[in-house]
Order: C-alpha cells, then sequence, then structure tokens
C-alpha cells in the first residue's frame, strides 16, 4: 500500500497502467492509474494525463491537451424516440402560432364588421340596448319639472283682482314709533294703500325695522331718496329669516 502521492505515482510505473493503487488520505478509494482519476497538479507518468481528484471541493477549470490518438465522444446519445419528441413539439408550436394568427385575424374582421353595422344603423343599435337597460332616477332629488304658468287674457272679469305687491325694508326709525305712523305716512305721501308690519332685530334698542308692502306700480315712487329723512334706510326686502322674526298679528289697513 503506497500512503504517498509519489510513492503511488511511482508503484504505478514500475507495475504498469493496468495495475490499482489504493491511496490513504480521508476518503480512502481505489483508482486505476491511467483513468484519468488521482490528485491534481499531477500528471501519471504513464499516459502523460493530468489528473482530478473527486475527493476535494476544487472547481477550477483544468485545461486537457488532447492527444493525436485522443478522440471526443459524446456524453448522451440521442435515441429515436427523443428525437420524435423534440420534432412533435416543434410541430406543436408551429400549429399552435397558426391558430393564434388566425383567431387573431378572426377578431379583426368581427370588429370590422360591428363597425360596419354600427355605421349603416347605429339608431337600431341604441334603441335595443335601451331595451336591455332600466333608466334610472335620482330617489332623494327628483328633478321635477315645473307646470307652465297660464295668464288669463280677459279685459273684463266679474271678480276682483288682488294688486300686485312689492316688499321693502324700512330702517333708522326710532324704537317707539309703531307700524300704524309709517302706514300713514306712506299713504297720505304717495296716495297709496300699503301694509306696514315690524320685525324684531337685535338693534332694537337703538333702531326699529319695518316690513312694507306697497303695489308694484307705485314701487320706484316709494323709493325716492328725497321723501324721506337722514338716516332712513328703504331698499328692496331680502327674503332672508336670519337674525330676525316678523310678528304674530302685522297691522293692515
Amino acid at each position: 500500500m503506497a500512503e504517498n502521492v509519489n510513492d503511488a505515482l511511482n508503484q504505478c510505473s514500475q507495475e504498469g497502467t493496468d495495475s490499482e493503487v489504493k491511496i490513504s488520505q480521508k476518503k480512502q478509494k481505489y483508482y486505476k492509474c491511467c483513468a484519468k482519476k488521482a490528485y491534481t497538479s499531477f500528471i501519471c507518468k504513464n499516459c502523460g494525463a493530468p489528473f482530478h481528484n473527486p475527493t476535494t471541493n476544487n472547481k477550477q477549470n483544468l485545461k486537457i491537451e488532447l492527444q493525436s490518438n485522443q478522440k471526443l465522444t459524446p456524453t448522451k446519445t440521442i435515441t429515436n424516440q427523443e428525437v420524435k419528441k423534440i420534432q412533435g413539439n416543434q410541430q406543436h408550436n408551429q400549429t399552435t402560432s397558426k391558430q393564434k394568427r388566425e383567431t387573431t385575424l378572426l377578431y379583426i374582421e368581427d370588429e370590422i364588421s360591428e363597425s360596419k353595422e354600427e355605421q349603416q344603423s347605429p339608431k337600431v343599435k341604441i334603441q335595443q340596448e335601451r331595451e336591455n337597460w332600466r333608466e334610472v332616477v335620482k330617489e332623494r332629488n327628483p328633478k321635477q319639472t315645473r307646470p307652465v304658468q297660464i295668464k288669463g287674457a280677459m279685459d273684463k272679469f266679474s271678480l276682483t283682482i288682488a294688486e300686485q305687491q312689492s316688499c321693502l325694508f324700512l330702517s333708522g326709525l326710532d324704537p317707539d314709533i309703531e307700524p300704524e305712523e309709517v302706514k300713514e305716512y306712506i299713504d297720505t305721501t304717495f296716495k297709496i294703500s300699503s301694509k306696514c308690519e315690524k320685525m324684531k332685530t337685535k338693534k332694537d334698542r337703538f333702531k326699529s325695522s319695518f316690513k312694507v308692502y306697497v303695489p308694484t306700480d307705485s314701487k320706484q315712487q316709494v323709493l325716492n331718496e328725497n321723501m324721506w329723512g337722514k338716516g332712513i334706510v328703504i331698499n328692496h326686502f331680502l327674503h332672508i329669516r336670519r337674525n330676525f322674526n316678523r310678528e304674530v298679528n302685522p297691522v293692515t289697513a
């Protein structure tokens, strides 16, 4: 038994190429001297081929110089069955690609035909879609259409027609003034029949405010600033119920 690598190689050269050498190391294995299996960085003295050590984890790519007599042989031979499988896979791939092309062409033709039908009869298609679907209306805020107001056209009518009234805002008077006094002043000055009611505001301690109803025809006469004293405000009435309340019993004529 050879305990050293050099002793093993010397024994290999002495006994011949077919002799078996047992090398004792961490993992004991039997190797043939010319089977291209031995420790790395050593060369067989008989055949001159480099050796590879399977026991060590050496992952270096060794360059093997082939002699003129040596030939490379394929590691794996391909059988006829494997060749048939490869050919079948190629044919399958070709058929699938053809089917995909055909389906895409059919899809394009269907789109073209649908577009032509829409161009020819778009109204019919819209009506068919509306028949299948139900129109939805908002339940919370439905769109309510206001009816058209109908106004009378008769000149002579047996019933008395009410005058159209306009609201005006009057402010800046003394808090002790009553609505009757304001109504009397408007009726005598402008010669009309008016209605007046006192308003409750936050500034009742300093001044009083009134809501005055006058005929629409004489509205511009009442809004004349020359007919009112300094410090008095008269304007169109804004129907915003904020920071004031009307009296329950307004003063009327």
